[in-house]
């Protein structure tokens, strides 16, 4: 049976899925939510977990805290069911293209979490796509933080090694995270792991026109409004050239004018906040001036490039 097909034992109960995101991530997430309902008939209840406000302690100990404002928001999801049946987890930046499902009806057997082994055949897994049983994962994100500034565990076995899951099924397909790499008919889940050329950043990302023409759908059924993205990009959350790629006839051959280029180079991603406090203000200037440089160098590049 293919993935994306729909296995004969489906049930009916609404797919829960939580995705971990800060306010910025909005629209991308958004998006994420209208891919997997225009690809299932099964309902869906979406949910951003920093919507639900519950406090993360942060570790005593630099070196275990979270790398991003998202990272431990995972451990609350079982606690968010009240420990009740099941739960899948993702990251905001990602695009569904199959039937969710396939990942939602998958039998857990023993384990208590599923994931992908590797992505792209390459990187060890990520834990950015899981199916969870909440009623068998004892997490508790206060004792977890506590177990991380008693020396327990540390931040690689809770983060990338997911120690504190067990038994973990590492047996969902690669093409359910899929990084950067988009294969028509195989691929099942996108994601769009590269912060510096996410497509609802920049320009420069491969497969951004199959983001921007699920927005475009988004827009059309009215499931995200025009107001929405004004918004997000006044808050200064997404790039200022989405607003004219979106409004362009075929998004597949919009170029942006000047005034798109000029915008999008004084646009600063929200990702450089993250990045701030691991690279230090010189580096972070340095590939601020790096990215605006590209940007307004790049017509002339193309121009160059042509025979």
């Amino acid at each position: 049976m293919k993935e994306s097909e729909v296995p004969t034992d489906v049930t009916t109960d609404s797919v829960r899925v939580f995705v971990a995101a800060t306010p910025a991530e909005w629209l991308p997430m958004k998006v994420l939510e209208f891919s997997i309902c225009e690809s299932t008939r099964l309902s869906v209840q979406l949910s951003a977990i920093y919507t639900h406000q519950r406090p993360i302690p942060v570790p005593r100990d630099a070196v275990n805290k979270a790398r991003t404002p998202f990272s431990f928001q995972r451990f609350l999801i079982p606690e968010l069911c009240e420990r009740n049946g099941k739960a899948i987890y993702m990251d905001a930046d990602m695009q569904v293209f199959h039937d969710i499902a396939a990942l939602w009806n998958r039998p857990f057997g023993e384990a208590v979490l599923q994931t992908v082994g590797s992505a792209a055949g390459a990187r060890r897994s990520q834990f950015s796509v899981m199916l969870m049983d909440c009623s068998r994962l004892g997490w508790n994100v206060d004792d977890i933080v506590c177990q991380l500034d008693k020396g327990e565990i540390n931040y690689q076995e809770l983060m990338y090694d997911m120690k504190l899951a067990s038994p973990i099924s590492y047996s969902i397909p690669e093409t359910w995270n899929s990084l950067e790499c988009f294969i028509p008919g195989e691929t099942c889940l996108l994601h769009y792991t590269d912060m510096n050329t996410q497509p609802w950043v920049s320009l420069d990302n491969p497969n951004e026109v199959l983001w921007v023409s699920c927005l475009r759908r988004a827009l059309d059924a009215g499931f995200i409004t025009l107001a929405d993205l004004e918004r997000e990009i006044g808050q200064g959350h997404v790039r200022p050239s989405l607003l004219s790629q979106i409004s362009a006839v075929s998004t597949e051959t919009w170029k942006p004018t000047l005034s798109d280029i000029l915008r999008d180079a004084q646009f600063l991603p929200p990702f450089y906040s993250i990045a701030a406090s691991r690279w230090g203000a010189l580096r972070v200037f340095r590939s601020r001036l790096l990215r605006a440089g590209r940007l307004i160098l790049r017509p002339l590049m193309r121009q160059k490039a042509r025979p």
